[in-house]
């Protein structure tokens, strides 16, 4: 009993706190890049928050973090997927007292909700401002929050994935630019080194697949632009007799109509890596025509938008309407449409009848998206942003 109460207040040094993490059935970026600081980083921890409710100047209600049961049902399913973790995935206890050298979170909701436990317990802290997360672009209500969250005593940095978010922050004087950390992209759920070989249309395969990938948060999911993906479906089955459609996610056949195209189109609800990772091989197009604004106000996704279909070769059509792209070539690496279905349904329709110019824009912005989105890179340019508040010690 006495080791146990020493172990657990002995001062840790670098943990990550997370409201999802750990997951009975692990996938998504988060677990992603949690997994990779547990296989890199000797003297780290995460820890899962408790059931927490935000402030009353936060402009949303929900809370964040689950119970101390369904952690433990999440962990004991989760360590089948990665067992050598087990020792190091523990759980916040509201009424302990907990001394951290320094923690890190994800997303502005997440994060402000654990700023009174942050300044409670004296943990200096780092945040990833990832696009989304209740942070919107000249939203007054998200800039409240940001704002109290950098003039704590205990924020250390952010880290923002965005140059759009790096601009904002600083154009509007809301944090110095020393302690914002700009890293470009994110974490894919992938391996390049475990990608099977590409299948092609007319070669490998008789039909032109199509996918859209992505969860429901609006009614007709508008801030995906999952009905505009439904409207081109519906004008290129008008026009084709062998593309098909695929949809990843939470979104079922009934959310807007599709009974005219009801045999051209699949839907397979939310997939963990090892079924995409077979499933992108067969995949021509992915095409992501999301909305900024709609979703909340100043509400905006990264871009592009769905990096995992792109690094696994799949041709990227995604929209920019905010002029994000910094780093691919519109036509070389990735296709940039307007969100108008009359223009995405021509524009998909010269790739379907050039194939070899569809293939070649895929395999580059394939070779690219794995340059950028490189997990030892993303994870390395972290770790030395942890390092300037802590010592890190790596494993081998």
């Amino acid at each position: 009993m006495l080791f146990d109460f020493i172990k657990r207040n002995k001062q840790q040094d670098f943990v990550v706190i997370d409201s999802i993490f750990p997951q009975k059935e692990p996938y998504a970026f988060r677990n992603s890049e949690i997994n990779e600081y547990f296989k890199k980083i000797k003297n780290f921890s995460s820890y899962t928050m408790y059931p927490m409710l935000p402030d009353s100047d936060a402009w949303f209600s929900h809370g964040y973090g689950m119970s101390f049961n369904d952690f433990a049902d999440n962990k004991k399913n989760y360590l089948n997927f990665y067992p050598d973790n087990k020792d190091r995935i523990l759980f916040l206890e509201e009424e302990k007292k907990y001394n951290f050298k320094l923690a890190y979170s994800f997303f502005l909701a997440e994060t402000y909700t654990l700023l009174p436990f942050y300044e409670k317990n004296k943990v200096p802290f780092v945040f990833v401002l990832y696009p989304g997360g209740a942070f919107g672009i000249d939203f007054n209500e998200s800039d409240k929050m940001l704002e109290k969250i950098f003039k704590s005593d205990y924020f250390s940095g952010v880290i923002v994935t965005q140059l759009i978010t790096k601009d904002y922050l600083l154009t509007k004087k809301m944090c110095p630019d020393n302690k914002i950390f700009y890293i470009y992209g994110g974490f894919v759920q992938f391996n390049k080194n475990e990608l099977g070989k590409k299948q092609l249309y007319k070669k490998d395969k008789n039909t032109f697949d199509i996918c859209f990938v992505a969860n429901k948060y609006s009614l007709g999911g508008i801030d995906k632009g999952y009905d505009l993906f439904i409207e081109t479906a519906k004008m290129l089955c008008q026009k084709t007799t062998d593309i098909m459609f695929h949809v990843i996610g939470d979104f079922k056949s009934t959310e807007i109509d599709v009974s005219k195209i009801n045999k051209r189109i699949k839907f397979y609800g939310i997939q963990k890596p090892t079924f995409l990772k077979e499933f992108y091989k067969k995949i021509d197009i992915f095409l992501s025509p999301n909305r900024p604004f709609s979703l909340f106000k100043g509400n905006f996704d990264g871009f592009p938008l769905g990096i995992d279909p792109i690094f696994c070769g799949v041709a990227g059509f995604v929209s920019d309407e905010l002029g994000m792209n910094n780093h691919y070539v519109d036509g070389k690496d990735i296709i940039i449409i307007k969100n108008n279905s009359n223009k995405i349904a021509n524009k998909i329709l010269f790739y379907y009848k050039n194939l070899r110019k569809l293939y070649k824009l895929s395999k580059e912005g394939q070779n690219l998206t794995q340059k950028l989105f490189d997990i030892d890179y993303q994870i390395d340019e972290r770790i030395k942003v942890f390092r300037k508040f802590v010592k890190i010690d790596l494993l081998n």
